[in-house]
This record gives C-alpha cells, sequence and structure tokens, in this order.
C-alpha cells in the first residue's frame, strides 16, 4: 500500500510539472506570436499607404496599365510575362518588344519593392489590379500573371484574399480600414505544391490611392519566419508548430519531433493558432526516473505476494484439520454412540493485543513559491532601464540604425504607425525608470540585448557595457529564481 501511494504521488507530480511547462511554453508563445502578428499588420498598413505602392498599381501609369499594354488576350499576357522572368526576377534576354512598357515600369518600382521587404518580416508582395489579375509579384512565383477570377485560380489562397477584400469594401466607408490575414496556406501557384517552403500566411489590403481603390496588395509572411521565432522558444521536451488552415499542423520543425500534441490555443487579436508538443518523460527529469523505479518496485512487491499466497494455500486444510481416530473393536449397536473419551481440545493461545499498523504519512505537500517583490525592486528595474539604453546607443553606433528599425528586425516590440511616421511607444517606456511598467516584461530586455549583441559584432566598451548590464539583471533574475 506503502509503494502504491508513493507511486501515485510520483505519477501526479510528473502531471503537475508537465502541466505547469505547458502553460509556461503556451503564454510564452501566444505573447510572441501576438508582437510577431502586430509586426505584421503595422508593417503592412505602413508600406500599403506608401506613395509608391499606391503609384506602382496605377491604372493609367502603373503595372495595371502596362499589363494591358502587352495584349487584349491577359492569358497570352501572363505567359508572355513568364517567359520573361523564367528564372526569378532577373528579366531574360531577348524579350518581346510587347513587353517593353511593362519592363519600363518594373525597372522603375522593382529595385524599391526589394528594399522594403528586405527590412521587412515578409519575404514577398503581390500586386493584384481590380480586375483580379496578380500584375506583379517580387518572386514571380506560380501566381505571377494569373487572373483570379478564373475557374482555376478562384479557389487559390490569392483568389479567396482578393475576393475577401472586395466583400468587406462594399460594406465599409474607410478602405484604409480593411484587412485579411490568413492561417498558413500552400501559396505557391494555383495547384501544385513545391513542399514547406511553399507555406505561408497573407496579409492583404486594398491599395487606396485619392480616395480610390487601385487594386490590392498582398504581403506574403514565409512560415519558416513564425518557425524561428517559435524555436528561440523551445527546449528540451517542448516544441511548438502553427495550425494551417485545415486545422492540421502547418510543419513539424526538427526540434519538435518526438514530442506529443498536448494542446491547440490561439493567438489573442489574430485569427492563427499554434500547438503546444510536448514529452512528459523529458520535463519529468529525476522525477521519472523516480517513478519509475517506484513502478517496479511496486510490481516486484506484488508478484512476491502473489507467489507467498499460492505457496500458503495448499497447507491451510492441514493446520485446521484434526487427525481421525484409529477404528475400535466393537459391535456394531456401539458403533452410533459417542467415543467414550472425548478429545480434549487445546487450550486455546493468548490473544495478545497487536497495535495497528501505522498509516502512512501523507505525501508532502509542495511549498508555494515564495512570494517576491522584485518588480517593485528600485535597483532592478533601474537594471533593466541600463540594459535597453545601452543596447540603444551600441545599436546606434554599431549600426547607424535607430529604435524603429531595432524594434522591426527584432520582432520584439511593436512599430505604430501614428499620422505620418512610425512609433514605437511601448519601447519608449523602457528608456527611463520613471515610465516603466508596474510588471516590466523582463523576457523582452533580455532578448533584445541579446539580439543587438548577435547582429553587432563591433567589439569595444559599449559591448562591454551592454553584455555588463545583461549580466547584472540576469543575476537580479537568478536570486528571484525566475531563470
Amino acid at each position: 500500500m506503502l509503494l502504491c501511494l508513493s507511486l501515485m504521488t510520483a505519477l501526479y507530480a510528473v502531471m503537475d510539472r508537465t502541466d505547469t511547462a505547458v502553460a509556461t511554453a503556451r503564454d510564452m508563445a501566444a505573447h510572441d506570436l501576438g508582437i510577431l502578428y502586430e509586426s505584421a499588420r503595422d508593417q503592412s498598413a505602413a508600406f500599403s499607404s506608401t506613395s509608391f505602392i499606391g503609384y506602382s498599381v496605377g491604372r493609367y501609369y502603373g503595372f495595371a496599365s502596362a499589363f494591358a499594354q502587352i495584349s487584349p488576350n491577359p492569358e497570352r499576357a501572363a505567359a508572355l510575362l513568364r517567359t520573361a522572368f523564367a528564372a526569378g526576377d532577373a528579366q531574360q534576354q531577348g524579350a518581346s518588344s510587347a513587353l517593353a512598357p511593362y519592363m519600363a515600369v518594373h525597372d522603375r518600382f522593382h529595385a524599391s519593392f526589394v528594399d522594403m521587404i528586405g527590412s521587412s518580416v515578409f519575404n514577398d508582395l503581390y500586386l493584384i489590379d481590380r480586375l483580379g489579375r496578380v500584375v506583379y509579384s517580387l518572386r514571380k512565383d506560380g501566381a505571377f500573371g494569373q487572373d483570379l477570377n478564373d475557374a482555376h485560380a478562384r479557389d487559390t489562397p490569392l483568389g479567396e484574399v482578393f475576393r475577401e477584400i472586395m466583400a468587406r469594401l462594399q460594406k465599409v466607408d474607410d478602405p484604409t480600414q480593411v484587412l485579411v490575414v490568413t492561417p498558413p496556406k500552400d501559396l505557391d501557384g494555383a495547384t501544385a505544391s513545391d513542399g514547406l517552403e511553399g507555406v505561408g500566411i497573407l496579409v492583404a489590403r486594398p491599395v487606396v490611392r485619392h480616395g480610390s481603390v487601385e487594386g490590392v496588395v498582398a504581403f506574403r509572411l514565409p512560415l519558416a519566419t513564425v518557425d524561428r521565432r517559435l524555436g528561440t522558444l523551445a527546449r528540451h521536451g517542448i516544441g511548438f508548430a502553427l495550425i494551417d488552415a485545415g486545422g492540421h499542423p502547418a510543419d513539424q520543425p526538427p526540434a519538435a519531433r518526438g514530442l506529443s500534441p498536448y494542446g491547440v490555443y490561439g493567438v489573442p487579436g489574430s485569427p492563427w493558432q499554434f500547438q503546444v508538443l510536448s514529452s512528459g518523460w523529458a520535463l519529468s527529469g529525476w522525477l521519472g526516473w523516480w517513478t519509475w523505479g517506484l513502478a517496479l518496485t511496486s510490481a516486484a512487491a506484488g508478484g512476491w505476494t502473489w507467489r507467498q499466497s499460492r505457496r500458503a494455500a495448499p497447507q491451510q486444510p492441514l493446520a485446521a484439520g484434526v487427525p481421525a481416530p484409529a477404528p475400535s473393536p466393537m459391535p456394531a449397536r456401539a458403533a452410533i454412540l459417542p467415543p467414550p473419551v472425548a478429545a480434549v481440545p487445546p487450550p486455546p493461545e493468548p490473544v495478545m493485543d497487536v497495535p495497528p499498523a501505522p498509516a502512512p504519512a501523507p505525501a508532502p505537500v509542495p511549498e508555494g513559491e515564495p512570494a517576491n517583490d522584485l518588480d517593485a525592486n528600485e535597483e532592478f528595474r533601474r537594471c533593466i532601464v541600463d540594459v535597453m539604453t545601452l543596447a540603444l546607443d551600441f545599436w546606434h553606433h554599431a549600426k547607424r540604425k535607430g529604435k524603429i528599425e531595432l524594434a522591426e528586425e527584432s520582432g520584439l516590440w511593436r512599430v505604430y504607425m501614428d499620422r505620418s511616421s512610425l512609433q514605437t511607444r511601448t519601447l519608449d517606456k523602457y528608456l527611463l525608470v520613471e515610465t516603466l511598467p508596474r510588471n516590466p516584461r523582463w523576457r523582452d530586455v533580455v532578448r533584445t540585448a541579446e539580439f543587438v549583441l548577435r547582429h553587432c559584432p563591433d567589439a569595444g566598451v559599449e559591448r562591454e557595457g551592454v553584455r555588463e548590464a545583461l549580466g547584472r539583471l540576469k543575476q537580479h533574475l537568478r536570486h528571484a529564481e525566475r531563470i
């Protein structure tokens, strides 16, 4: 019984440790994916409102007009474009003269799009005119040149996004507020798939110029970007997978192989869902070995008890029986009479008071973590501000970039569009002790400093200052048992 109680207690402790680890991983993944979603949404809003996005579609001077000049037949125009850009975004030699207007527009805008996408979380963009034709693609993949109103292209992700935006435009007064974000889907081509490289997320908005809708711009967020973000949170026994539109894992990163699904959770404010993968054995550590030892010991004890009971079973009637008396030479009439001398039973053995076996002690209840007031510690809060300010100064001097670029490239801080300029209101609060939140997000501060140290290889006094400040912050966290 004691072994069984110990085994049940150990199993409960393993389950509790697994549940706690999964809950922590779930909250961290939801937080980081929420930051990535906000960054993608803000960047798409900032890019779609720029003048070169508005001018590039252009019914009179942009890609839409140039596409229409190639040929009256949209299918022939798309075929000529795919031939001219057979190897990607590089123009092939000997292109048809009918493509001259299109090539002029392409040369005018393509370099700007390359620079814009290179500084964002996206890896491609599609420009769709008012008629539903994909008149431009950065990578010139299978969707380039398609007519999204055709039967074979209507059900592609781009076709669904285009129809949804056009439907929403009929119901709103301000077209700039229309936004469509999809779960992970296969984006390359109408029907063909090129594996995991073709899986991605579309962030689409209408292109508005002078109050008129010129078309739709769809930005492509690759699944690899999301996997890298989730990979920074993965650890031994914990992994993640983003859920696609069909409710299945979009892929399984190498770090998550060998783990079992534990639950599906949503990212607040977004259509994204993710799955937590875990291994109770890997998370239990020494407690798992202890549980296995108890299980084996309980099995061995049960087998020994069963063998002892089988061995003692045949001896039971011999111990209780009384030897039969020898037959006496008496007449048959006397056979029915009792024997002349009755057998005297042995005196009963004295019954001794045996104290009852002590009940097994209840399993110790784990004590809760002692409450600490680290968040209110003035030295801890000043250390957070020191790390952020030193990291920002080092980033500025090493990369010649500001806090807007740091927030966007790291993906840890939200960037807001305030009228005509980009702002980092959340990051700004971490640059002064007076504006620091009551419960600061110290994980984002640590990751920001580590991001700057990784991407700024310059050695010097500023780098050492960031490392020393980060070391002091981690020392505070170790004392408070937070890391």
